[in-house]
């Protein structure tokens, strides 16, 4: 009979591979495309991912994995590449037999002609001189002596040349070629069934498959940031994996196309453990002994130090990331597809023309037929983390985001009595879609207050045909307290004026926008926005919000790398506040807004769950929920509460509009004073009212599948915005000493 050993060829993955986790639990690419690291995912040639950084200058770096047999011949030809990590995993072997042979265990290979196939390929001869040993060692303990058999070599089969090598020798097997296949890729227990093989029952071994990680030098030298941050994340989906066995290998069945079941037969109950890239002496050794055995087959052009080639420093810098908490650590939960690629063309496209409103009441109505359009689905919005992309279009062309564009202008300049009610409106049917128009109106009004007349008649223009602002306006510090504006507008001395870099968080609507107001310091530290248009070359929107609430706002990062913006795009934001001013007023009473249309929307559906499915209390004597005595007063207390709270709200609008009609310090402060006032009331009203259905609908509306935590949770996050408690101090300062809160940026 004849055994055939075969090596698998290095274009099959040999290892779970810890960059694909990676990628997987999505920390890994969200954080390249926030910090622009101008990385490409692909296929290495060891068949694990690799990573190719496409940049002017570093257009042919790469970091990956490799076999160890490639990377010793690479340093060995002078090659400048680096060593930052090694893996080891433990892949089952196994000697299959077609299902009718009479052999059973390793004894019954006695006498017999084991045959080999040979290539110069060094990964090929150092898997064979490996499963030699192995099956040496085998026949060894059944009394066999090793020196007995006979070693040919077995010519491949004309015509399935072109197979690879683990698919050559099953069909060698299979046709009757050889009576028994060495295999170093098992087959699972399903897949040998359905071929019509077997294992032999005494010979199962788990060996280890060897891969390095390696980074061009290139790279380390101009981008160590990069290299770090990667490594660092590898860092992290290994930690993952070694928490979550499961997803784990559930993973690796992904990647090799292997039933969820068959992996740890395939490769072994502990694989979980082995994504690791750590260089321990364990693997380390394993690779010096390679290189010892491919310079005795001269097989490497020179002898090189190992030692020399790896890079120590930068595997420690990155555990000094990781440790620094630096790193978001990966949440195993579905990213936005537009967390990794933008939205399609046809959202900005394919499009109705807008209306152009002419009024309060028309403003109004079409306010109230939006509501009616978007409330069905508000529910399985949040649920599923459904982008609202036909809805924000329909807001577009309802006309309803050119509610404060002056008369002047073409646009219906409705009160902010008006806009207010608007805001509640759609709020009232989806709080997330309320907020996300709050910007786009905030910055309107900045045209208004500071805009030169060809910038308000183009801007204004702009919107009256439906185009949408978003904002850049917030930053995430690297220093607890710290609140500076860390992005920056420069002179750049060329035609387009002015070039703005930096990185945004809380970007509500940005993904949805045609502009982006972008807030930056200039050389002087003055206070700019420049409005960029959504497209622009080096702007990049990212959905990567995962806050708890608010699920479909779009509120995530806007990174900007060298942005030509013109002089006539760009706003000095700071004259807003050199006098009286009801502008931050404005913007801070569309928030309230939307915390009162969520916390109606609460108070409804508790109202209409304790009418139609709470049960009265035991002993309370009503016979439904809807008449007993506690329920009425507690509902009572929420409506008075949440009327309140309206009140003030209105109030607070119409003193918005008197400072706007005439602006001086008193009317100014009359608008901030009941601004502050409203949003706390507001506040407290809102989180009570959506906290409370749950209290006084029972238990079972807490099921999933009314999905009515949605309210507690938008309303809890959005209010955290501006918080309440400074509101206090605010309105305190008026009522005991007479002093208006002067808002300062």
């Amino acid at each position: 009979m004849s055994i055939k050993i075969e090596a698998p060829p290095v274009v099959e993955p040999e290892v779970a591979d810890v960059i694909g986790l990676a990628y997987e639990l999505g920390e890994l690419p969200l954080d390249l495309r926030r910090r622009g690291i101008p990385a490409i995912r692909y296929a290495s040639a060891y068949g694990s991912s690799g990573l190719r950084f496409s940049t002017s200058t570093a257009a042919d770096y790469t970091l990956q994995f490799e076999s160890p047999a490639r990377v010793l011949r690479r340093l060995s030809s002078g090659e400048d590449i680096r060593i930052v990590g090694l893996t080891l995993q433990y892949r089952r072997e196994s000697i299959l037999i077609r299902s009718e042979s009479p052999f059973r265990t390793v004894a019954d290979l006695k006498n017999t002609k084991l045959n080999i196939t040979y290539s110069g390929n060094p990964d090929e001869v150092i898997r064979i001189r490996e499963a030699k040993k192995n099956l040496d060692a085998a026949l060894m303990r059944t009394g066999i002596s090793s020196d007995r058999l006979n070693w040919l070599e077995l010519h491949h089969t004309e015509g399935v040349d072109d197979l690879n090598a683990g698919r050559r020798e099953l069909q060698a097997l299979l046709l009757g070629k050889v009576d028994a296949v060495y295999a170093s890729n098992a087959l699972t227990e399903q897949t040998r069934q359905l071929l019509g093989v077997r294992e032999l029952e005494d010979y199962i071994s788990y060996n280890p498959a060897v891969a390095v990680l390696t980074a061009s030098s290139g790279l380390i030298v101009e981008h160590p940031e990069w290299v770090e941050r990667i490594l660092a994340h590898l860092f992290l989906a290994s930690n993952w994996a070694s928490e979550n066995h499961g997803e784990a290998h559930r993973f690796a069945a992904k990647q090799f196309g292997l039933p969820e079941e068959a992996v740890e037969s395939v490769f072994s109950e502990h694989l979980y453990k082995q994504f690791g890239t750590a260089v321990t002496d364990d693997n380390w050794n394993r690779l010096v002994h390679l290189q010892k055995e491919l310079q005795s087959l001269d097989l490497l052009k020179q002898n090189v130090s190992l030692d020399d080639a790896l890079d120590q420093a930068i595997i420690q810098r990155a555990q000094s990331l990781l440790d620094g908490g630096q790193i978001e650590i990966p949440q195993n939960e579905p990213i936005s597809q537009y967390a990794e690629s933008d939205l399609p063309d046809s959202f900005f496209t394919d499009r109705q023309p807008a209306r152009i409103l002419t009024g309060d009441e028309d403003a109004l109505e079409a306010a109230r037929t939006f509501a009616e359009e978007i409330r069905p689905g508000a529910s399985e919005r949040d649920r599923r983390r459904k982008l609202p992309l036909w809805e924000m279009k329909r807001l577009a062309e309802l006309g309803l985001l050119g509610l404060v564009v002056p008369k002047a202008y073409g646009g219906p300049d409705v009160s902010t009595r008006t806009l207010v009610e608007i805001f509640k409106i759609i709020s009232h049917a989806d709080g997330s879609i309320g907020q996300i128009p709050q910007n786009h109106h905030f910055f309107l009004k900045s045209i208004e207050l500071i805009g030169s007349e060809e910038q308000k008649s183009f801007f204004f223009s702009e919107v009256l045909k439906g185009a949408q602002f978003g904002n850049a306006l917030a930053e995430r510090s690297g220093n607890k307290g710290e609140k500076r504006i860390l992005t920056s507008i420069r002179k750049s001395g060329g035609e387009e004026g002015y070039e703005l870099s930096g990185s945004k968080y809380y970007s509500t609507g940005a993904l949805y926008s045609h502009w982006i107001p972008v807030t930056a310091l200039d050389e002087d530290e003055k206070r700019l926005t420049a409005f960029v248009p959504r497209h622009a070359s080096g702007v990049t929107v990212l959905d990567d919000w995962s806050g708890i609430g608010q699920r479909t706002t779009a509120s995530g990062s806007v990174v900007l790398r060298e942005v030509k913006v013109p002089e006539r795009d760009l706003f000095q934001h700071w004259k807003i506040f050199e006098g009286p001013q009801y502008f931050s007023a404005f913007g801070q009473i569309m928030h309230a807004a939307v915390d009162i249309g969520i916390a109606k929307a609460a108070l409804e559906d508790a109202a209409l769950f304790v009418r139609e499915r709470t049960r009265p209390a035991y002993g309370s004597g009503a016979t439904s929920a809807s008449e007993e005595p506690d329920l009425i007063r507690r509902f009572g207390e929420l409506g008075i509460r949440l009327q309140a709270a309206e009140a003030l709200l209105d109030r607070a609008a119409d003193a918005i509009d008197a400072a706007k009609k005439d602006l001086n310090a008193e009317t100014a402060g009359q608008a901030a004073l009941t601004v502050d006032s409203a949003k706390w009331l507001v506040t407290e009203t809102a989180i009570e009212i959506t906290n409370a259905l749950f209290e006084v609908a029972g238990t079972s509306s807490m099921d999933r599948k009314y999905n009515y935590d949605r309210h507690w949770r938008n309303v809890r996050i959005h209010t955290l915005h501006d918080p309440a408690r400074l509101k206090l101090h605010n309105v305190g300062k008026w009522f005991l000493n007479g002093v208006y809160h002067e808002f300062k940026i």
